[in-house]
């Protein structure tokens, strides 16, 4: 994905996406709905997650508002789960498997490693 792609996923479809997920990638990480402390710093790490996902090689069309594949919501739920709040005893834990899934979602048709992509 190109910078000035990026840049347009950002603005037009980034928070579309995390809105329409965003209860599911809280529940994820352990947080009940009516915790909203973390809701701010969810929602961070869940957009820095998917701008990692993009420059991974993740097709862009895995990120949908309707039907997500829910190993995207996984993905995402595993960097959250590394960064958030102050223990940060697992963080290279969840991020070596951050890494691992990014790499398996690359792969898909459209991702950077489809070796059945001509671009």
């Amino acid at each position: 994905m190109t910078t000035e792609e990026l840049a347009t996923f950002r603005t037009e479809k980034m928070d579309d996406f995390i809105a329409a997920w965003f209860d599911r990638i809280k529940e994820r990480v352990g947080y009940a709905e009516s915790v909203t402390a973390f809701d701010q710093e969810i929602t961070d790490l869940a957009e820095a997650a998917v701008t990692d996902m993009l420059t991974g090689g993740v097709p862009e069309a895995m990120f949908t508002n309707e039907g997500v594949d829910k190993r995207i919501l996984n993905t995402i739920s595993l960097y959250v789960n590394a960064y958030i709040e102050h223990d940060r005893t697992d963080t290279q834990k969840y991020l070596d498997l951050f890494h691992k899934n990014v790499l398996k979602l690359s792969l898909e048709d459209g991702g950077a490693w489809d070796v059945d992509n001509d671009d």
